[in-house]
């Protein structure tokens, strides 16, 4: 496995909330046990959890990410819908969102499901058999009828219907959600990988239906692109309180057009939404904020590696950067070689004609690439939407 950047960020320490979050969303959540006051990168998290890098950085333009905003790029903020509103108001406004949502209730293992009958089984068998061949064998773009042909009914019954393929990918069909009134996406749990997941014993029992995940994605995705609204929580909410519960507020209000979503789970997320930008802002931006000085030293300023290093080590900057140079910086003739080579590797793929703006939001994709950031619901639900297209669950 490639090796990326191995000792740029050593180890990180376990912090995690207090509290639990309201019924009106907010708050710290109880028992968060990946979060870290420091990211590790993929290079040291996931080799020691046995797992895979699955892409490499290709320098390949992606959404733009905004860094942090300065008082004077706020300008705009009295578009804002609710930012004049008092803090009563706002709350009153919270409620009223609130009693509007739909609550879409949960999976209760407790509940009575109708079982299959014989003939339902042997079908759910075939089509679950299908979706197992395409992920073991990478035939995705396979249509059912070719495979049936390549695959008939006789055949899947011999291979007990490559449940052992099971064994060799990343998800599996859990056979407590084999209902007949549960779609065939309910039945898709990814696997743990490891602590991948915050908590992953509660996503995978979440078991929404199809289209409750992907309006979850979309509200959660479309409050991501409300730019100056996030501007204004990374640069205010410290010291107004009442900024959050109004991310909160145009939180509800996009789901209020969003009917599969359940109420209680735009609540119970919100604050991983919350924890989310912060960690970008926090951490995303450190290391991106790094590496684009690299690049400006060594391309605008043709520094070589050594000296644009010894530049910003003498500025005191970076400090959570400095473990892979800080006991050879100080010698009269360092051996960083190896961390120069995995650096330039990736500064050298932006070029020193790029833009700033073009050339920092490279960084940052790579960034997002290397910064292992524990994955929240959100993030397994958009895992597994993606998969269930894969493999042709959904279309």
């Amino acid at each position: 496995m490639e090796n990326r950047l191995s000792g740029f960020a050593r180890g990180a320490s376990s912090s995690q909330g207090s509290g639990e979050v309201s019924a009106a969303g907010g708050g710290n959540r109880k028992g968060k046990k990946n979060r870290a006051t420091s990211p590790v990168l993929v290079s040291e998290g996931r080799e020691a959890a046995g797992t895979e890098t699955t892409r490499a950085w290709t320098g390949e333009k992606k959404t733009k990410i905004q860094s942090a905003p300065t008082s004077g790029d706020l300008g705009g903020t009295e578009q804002i819908e609710g930012l004049d509103w008092d803090k009563d108001y706002l709350e009153k406004e919270i409620n009223c969102c609130l009693e509007r949502l739909h609550e879409v209730l949960p999976y209760d293992p407790d509940g009575e499901f109708c079982p299959f009958d014989e003939q339902q089984l042997k079908e759910l068998n075939e089509r679950l058999a299908l979706c197992r061949i395409r992920a073991y064998e990478h035939c995705q773009e396979a249509e059912d009828a070719s495979l049936t042909d390549k695959y008939p009914t006789s055949e899947l019954e011999h291979k007990g219907y490559y449940k052992y393929y099971e064994r060799y990918i990343e998800w599996y069909f859990d056979p407590q959600f084999w209902y007949a009134d549960f779609q065939d996406y309910q039945q898709l749990v990814l696997r743990e990988n490891n602590g991948e997941y915050e908590d992953w014993e509660k996503y995978h029992k979440t078991c929404s239906k199809l289209e409750g995940d992907q309006q979850f994605v979309q509200l959660w995705d479309e409050l991501s692109s409300k730019t100056k609204l996030i501007e204004l929580y990374l640069s205010c909410s410290s010291k107004d309180p009442r900024i959050e519960r109004l991310v909160f507020y145009h939180a509800l209000k996009i789901a209020e057009g969003l009917p599969h979503v359940s109420k209680t789970l735009v609540c119970s997320t919100f604050d991983d939404f919350i924890w989310g930008v912060r960690f970008k802002h926090k951490w995303y931006k450190y290391y991106a904020d790094f590496f684009f000085e690299m690049w400006q030293l060594t391309t605008k300023r043709k520094m070589n590696f050594i000296e644009a290093l010894r530049h910003i080590h003498k500025e005191g900057k970076y400090s959570w950067c400095s473990f892979a140079w800080q006991n050879q910086i100080d010698k009269k003739e360092p051996d960083l070689s190896i961390f120069e080579q995995e650096c330039t590797s990736y500064l050298d793929r932006i070029g020193a004609t790029a833009e700033d703006n073009e050339a920092y939001q490279l960084i940052m994709d790579f960034i997002e690439e290397i910064v292992m950031k524990p994955k929240t619901y959100y993030d397994y639900v958009k895992k597994k939407l993606q998969i269930a297209k894969e493999i042709g669950l959904i279309s």
